[in-house]
C-alpha cells in the first residue's frame, strides 16, 4: 500500500508526521504511528493483507484516529529523504523493536496510550477492537 508524503487525509497513512500531529490537535483525535518495512517484513506484509486490505480498518479510523506510517523500506524512494534520519530518530524515541508495532497516541503526538503489534489470526474486526481498548482505557 502506498503511504501519503505530505498532508493528512482522514482513513489514509501518511508519513508527513508534523501535519498528522497538528491534525490531530485540532480535531483532538489520538494518532497511531505505525512503525513498518512495508516491502520486506513479513509480518508488515501479512497485516496489509489480512488487516488493513479492505476499508473496515480505514472506515473505523477516519474519525476515530490519525495514521501514520513510519517507514524503514529497502527501497529507498519509498520514503523522502528529509524522513530517514526522522525516522531512525522516532524509532530509538520510541524504543521500537521490531516491525510492525503500532503506536497509539494522544493528541499531543507525545504521550502513549498503548502499542499492538501483528498476529497471524488478525481480521480488520479483531484489530479495531484492540485499538478500541487501548483507546477505552485511557
Amino acid at each position: 500500500q502506498e503511504f501519503m508524503t505530505s498532508g493528512v487525509e482522514a482513513g489514509k497513512w501518511t508519513q508527513d508526521l508534523n501535519a498528522a500531529k497538528q491534525y490531530a490537535t485540532e480535531k483532538n483525535l489520538p494518532l497511531m504511528v505505525m512503525f513498518t518495512g512495508s516491502d520486506w517484513c513479513y509480518w508488515c506484509k501479512l497485516m496489509d493483507q489480512t488487516v488493513f486490505s479492505d476499508d473496515a480498518f480505514f472506515n473505523f479510523a477516519k474519525d476515530k484516529l490519525v495514521l501514520v506510517a513510519i517507514d524503514y523500506p529497502k527501497d529507498k524512494s519509498k520514503v523522502p529523504a528529509d524522513y530517514v534520519a526522522r525516522n531512525e530518530a522516532l524509532g530509538r524515541e520510541f524504543q521500537v523493536r521490531g516491525v510492525p508495532t503500532y503506536v497509539i497516541l494522544k493528541a499531543d503526538g507525545a504521550t502513549e496510550l498503548g502499542r499492538l503489534s501483528a498476529g497471524k489470526d488478525k481480521t480488520p474486526e479483531s484489530f479495531i477492537k484492540e485499538v478500541q481498548g487501548v483507546l477505552a482505557a485511557n
